[in-house]
């Protein structure tokens, strides 16, 4: 399993005032370059030009140069700390921008406000307006988000001065300092939202108006869209779902909780999910941004209500919705996805539980979304079983890596936000796609870790459940994302302990799966099975010899000597450094072990 150092929210303090006041002062240089960072992806997106575009870029220059100061005023701050840590006298006066520790001066710019009331974009009406709108949406999205930094990192940046100037209290210094250096951070806490909600309130009016979009360069002409009959382009269509998808979050919470519908209009789900699968990626990722908070909520609410009646209609209204939840996680700009799960806490399947049945202490998302998902190919010695009971599972995967290799990858496709889409074949012929983030479930583990340099024991993050390594220690995700995927297309990580080798197969492959007794089976039937492409998975009876198989658990064979009546299997567990858990036993020794033989062709 993969093991490394955990976040610990600070190294432990050092000895001696002088290097507690240094720390403090490397702790204040890292927040002054998160603090003039907080609009970097927001001002990235060029969303063309309109007076409302300008109005915003005005405005977040303003913001810019506010967190500039606040930057320049917390490396004074660390600058001051450094020198009395060297022996330098305090100074007379403190030597950060006055600027930085004023209040702030600006009046809140209420929704609305960002374009003059007679200007092209407020009039609407039949007045041609040149801008991207699918831009636009991720405009507002990284607004949102921008904001939501800029309000934790000035909690941050406050307990983080606060510390220094108790540090510098304890020195006999005096800390007579501006209260926080944070008038940046709270300009862009505040009026992000506004200027976001604003942008989004225009493109839903803009949704039914006629207007004109620039979609590649300055130098392209025009096109006038909205009510032109015959063929629409891309834009348009974004502008429609986009539409759609408001109207349907828009009608749920206009009629109340009392009132809303039950059961959502399947056919209108069903539509609206195709519209938005055909838009491409960039229009789609802008699309979804339109539906952060309230949508998302009122998302939530039908989908409570659905699960809480048995209305007729209800499991197809149920499967659509879920599907549209799917799409939206594997469409959303990447700073939604936070805000999607919390919403719909079901799009992360339920936790793995320790033996017993207990959690031992809480369980961590670590992010893995920056690894590889497929390095070297997919490959049998990829596969680790973790702590969750599913061998079954994972004797399955290294089979169908053993004999199908491509097939794992094809059903595999990893979206633009870093989330993969697996799709199972969970019975009836029919097809699932099911989106996973790519955060795998770890528990903080004691264990001998270097902390700041130096030796001692600290806390590691160990992953749970299947490993996100393949044999030779690098990042290889596919086997924990196809296990997470499983997880939530069972109702979650619990869900899937002691399962069935032939469901798990039939469920990733689509196909029919046979079972045979193992006495009745012998090493030419093995080989005849594996010649043929079929994966071959034993497992074994819940009481096995001394010295044999582990009983209650599954095996893939991975080749067979019929020559000498011998079987190559492999033990899924995840392997120890420098193992691999592959061994030839003797078919006639360990037959009595073997309950059955699962097997199924994988095309």
């Amino acid at each position: 399993m993969r093991e490394g150092p955990a976040p610990t929210g600070g190294a432990a303090a050092l000895a001696g005032p002088a290097d507690d006041l240094r720390r403090h002062a490397a702790a204040l240089r890292r927040l002054a370059m998160r603090v003039a960072a907080v609009l970097t992806g927001v001002r990235s997106v060029d969303a063309g030009s309109s007076p409302l575009r300008a109005r915003l870029a005005d405005r977040m220059h303003v913001w810019q140069a506010a967190l500039d100061a606040d930057a320049e005023a917390l490396g004074a701050r660390a600058a001051l700390l450094d020198r009395l840590a060297a022996g330098w006298p305090s100074p007379a006066r403190a030597p950060w921008p006055v600027a930085a520790c004023a209040g702030s001066s600006s009046s809140r710019v209420p929704p609305g406000s960002l374009e003059p009331a007679g200007s092209p974009v407020a009039g609407l009406g039949g007045t041609a307006v040149r801008f991207d709108p699918v831009l636009l949406g991720v405009l507002a999205a990284r607004l949102r988000a921008a904001a939501a930094r800029a309000a934790a990192l000035g909690r941050e940046v406050a307990s983080a001065v606060g510390e220094a100037d108790r540090a510098m209290t304890r020195m006999g210094v005096s800390a007579e300092m501006c209260g926080a250096a944070r008038r940046g951070l709270r300009l862009v806490a505040v009026e992000a939202p506004d200027a976001a909600a604003d942008l989004e309130l225009r493109m839903s009016r803009l949704a039914a108006a006629p207007i004109a979009l620039r979609r590649a360069g300055p130098s392209d002409p025009s096109e006038r869209i909205g009510r032109t009959p015959g063929a629409r382009p891309a834009a348009t269509a974004s502008l429609a779902v986009a539409a759609g998808l408001l109207a349907l979050f828009d009608s749920d919470s206009e009629s109340g909780s009392d009132s809303a519908p039950d059961v959502p209009d399947v056919e209108r789900l069903r539509a609206i999910r195709a519209r938005l699968a055909a838009l491409p990626a960039p229009a789609r990722a802008g699309v979804i941004g339109l539906l952060r908070d309230g949508p998302l909520t009122v998302l939530a609410a039908m989908a409570a209500r659905l699960a809480g009646t048995a209305r007729p209609g209800a499991v197809l209204a149920a499967v659509e919705l879920a599907g549209l939840a799917d799409d939206l996680l594997a469409g959303a700009p990447t700073d939604l996805l936070d805000e999607l799960v919390r919403a719909l806490p079901w799009l992360e399947p339920a936790a793995p539980l320790a033996a017993g049945g207990q959690r031992s202490g809480p369980v961590l998302g670590v992010d893995r979304s920056g690894d590889a998902i497929v390095r070297d190919g997919v490959d049998p010695a990829d596969v680790g079983q973790g702590a969750v009971a599913d061998c079954y599972l994972a004797a399955a995967l290294i089979g169908l890596a053993r004999q199908d290799p491509a097939l794992l990858a094809e059903r595999l496709r990893r979206n633009p936000n870093g989330t993969v889409t697996i799709t199972f074949s969970p019975g009836s012929g029919a097809t699932a796609d099911v989106t996973v983030t790519a955060t795998l479930p770890a528990r903080r583990v004691t264990a001998s870790v270097p902390l700041d340099g130096g030796g001692g024991r600290g806390e590691a993050v160990q992953e749970i459940a299947m490993d996100g390594d393949n044999a030779a220690g690098q990042p290889e995700l596919w086997p924990a994302l196809y296990e997470k995927a499983y997880a939530r297309l069972h109702g979650g990580y619990p869900a899937i302990a002691f399962g069935s080798a032939a469901a798990a197969l039939r469920t990733l492959t689509g196909l029919p799966v046979s079972r045979r007794a193992a006495r009745a089976t012998s090493v030419v039937d093995l080989t005849a099975l594996l010649g043929r492409g079929e994966v071959v998975v034993l497992t074994t009876r819940t009481r096995t010899r001394p010295g044999g198989l582990v009983a209650a658990h599954a095996y893939p064979v991975l080749a067979v000597d019929a020559a000498r009546g011998r079987v190559l299997l492999r033990n899924p567990w995840d392997p120890a450094p420098d193992e691999d858990n592959v061994r030839w036993y003797a078919w006639s020794q360990v037959v009595t072990d073997v309950h059955a033989v699962v097997h199924g062709s994988t095309r």
